[in-house]
């Protein structure tokens, strides 16, 4: 390879760094500019050029990242979410108590009878005699309701207690299975960092319509059936319950309503910054499905570590991060444009 072809290869490495808009109006021209800047018989880019070069396109891409954060597109995101996130935990507490999962009469062995009999079944209309979830429950419920009065502030102190009850009452914690605690940690880290930052729940009750409803409906349904799945596999009942034909109907059932959700949501062209949410929202919950309940090696939450926890709740954090800095950026000033700088991808 000749040394102008290896130095001009070089270089358009380099300018590959910038967004692919400013490359395709620009691109060619600083090419030109590097290329005649050259020194004779140089064959690769210069440290400091390449430094230069690099310093200037990630700080276009920064500034793209700064611009997007203000965009109305998101903070009407992160609205709607405030709002939807706290209700859809209702409508999941709601299916939990309305359809547990039941052991199949025909292998409830004799040994098992006396706790079965006690606990006949893993959530339902039980769940409401146990004061942890009642008062769980009621948690919830305030915080929607402040949520829905745009009593922001007020909802954030009321998560922050709820959580707090949580770490108290972990004890009994049990009685609501991993997968569902996970989904409601990941629903109020993100709610909160929504709250702190700048989602308006006033404008969020505003937008919210009858499609995010069905898509948060259907969503609902998938996480019921495969917290069943969960239930059916999970300790002795998934030692009982091993091969039993309704553990791959319930997961049959939560693909198919997953897609469901997903196929209204892109019909109805749901914001997709709120769809991102959701998807981060539900992260830990798939993360804990997808290992064997069985396996107390496995289980993400049952024996925690801290890779487990980084694992778990590591896009839930920056997300909220990213919440939380959008409040910051849409304080501070415009970002000045400098003279010349074409608009960036």
């Amino acid at each position: 390879m000749s040394e102008p072809a290896a130095l001009e290869r070089g270089y358009r490495r380099l300018l590959g760094w910038y967004p692919g808009r400013f490359r395709s109006e620009q691109g060619e021209e600083m090419l030109a500019v590097l290329m005649a800047g050259a020194r004779p018989g140089q064959r690769r880019p210069g440290l400091m050029e390449s430094i230069d070069v690099l310093r200037s396109a990630l700080g276009m891409r920064l500034r793209s990242v700064t611009a997007g954060l203000r965009s109305q597109e998101w903070v009407d995101a992160l609205a709607v979410f405030s709002v939807a996130a706290p209700l859809f935990l209702l409508a999941a507490d709601a299916l939990e108590v309305a359809l547990p999962y039941r052991l199949p009469a025909a292998r409830q062995l004799p040994i098992l009878q006396h706790v079965l009999a006690r606990h006949p079944e893993v959530g339902g209309v039980s769940l409401l005699q146990v004061h942890f979830f009642d008062i769980a429950v009621g948690c919830q419920v305030i915080i929607a309701v402040l949520i829905l009065l745009g009593l922001r502030w007020l909802a954030l102190a009321a998560i922050a207690g709820f959580t707090g009850y949580l770490a108290v009452a972990s004890q009994v914690i049990d009685w609501i299975p991993r997968p569902l605690q996970l989904l409601t940690a990941g629903a109020y880290i993100l709610t909160a960092a929504a709250l702190f930052g700048p989602a308006d729940p006033r404008r969020g009750r505003q937008l919210l319509t009858w499609g995010h409803a069905v898509v948060l409906l259907l969503a609902a349904g998938a996480v019921q059936a495969s917290t069943l799945r969960y239930d059916a596999t999970a300790g002795m009942i998934g030692l009982l319950s091993r091969g039993a034909a309704q553990t791959t109907l319930y997961f049959v059932i939560s693909i198919v309503l997953a897609v469901a959700a997903l196929m209204v949501a892109v019909i109805l062209r749901l914001n997709r910054y709120f769809l991102l949410l959701l998807a981060v929202m539900f992260y830990p919950y798939v993360m804990q499905l997808a290992y064997p309940a069985s396996s107390s090696s496995d289980d993400l939450l049952g024996h925690p570590t801290p890779g487990h926890l980084t694992l778990l709740f590591l896009p839930p954090v920056l997300a909220a991060v990213v919440a939380v800095l959008t409040a910051i950026t849409r304080r501070g000033a415009p970002l000045p444009s400098e003279p010349g700088e074409p608009g960036v991808a």
